[in-house]
């Protein structure tokens, strides 16, 4: 059985009351960690996730790089469903340029706009987006 809901309440994890540990996909803090392409290469940083509330999940992290002071500072959604976690830097599993090139991240978007944009990062990573594939609770 899948999950056929809308992608529409996420927060980031920073605001949403809960910890990696209260995660299902996530136990551990991966705020300011390096992140890597599959190659190796340095991409940028983990700023923090969006969460679901209800499912208990963190379907993205966000991504950022350059600026200084916040001024020019790049961010993007990539999918944990393309991420590997290792002890000391989080690795996607695709290149450099298609990861940068993604749709840049828009914490501002609420709705149907938010779950567009949520689509718009899983097909540019070419997953499924986790609202139908998550298993449903019993």
């Amino acid at each position: 059985m899948t999950v056929t809901m809308p992608a529409r309440d996420l927060d980031r994890l920073a605001g949403s009351g809960l910890s990696p540990a209260d995660l299902e996909n996530v136990d551990v803090d991966l705020e300011g960690r390096l992140v890597t392409d599959r190659l190796g290469e340095e991409v940028g940083t983990v700023d923090d996730l969006l969460v679901s509330r209800q499912l208990l999940r963190a379907p993205f992290l966000i991504l950022q790089w350059g600026g200084l002071l916040g001024i020019g500072r790049q961010q993007r959604l990539v999918p944990l469903d393309v991420v590997t976690v290792h002890e000391d830097r989080v690795t996607v599993d695709r290149d450099r340029d298609l990861i940068r090139s993604g749709p840049a991240y828009a914490g501002d978007l609420e709705g149907e706009e938010a779950e567009t944009h949520y689509l718009e990062v899983y097909e540019h990573y070419g997953v499924d987006p986790y609202w139908r594939t998550a298993p449903v609770s019993a």
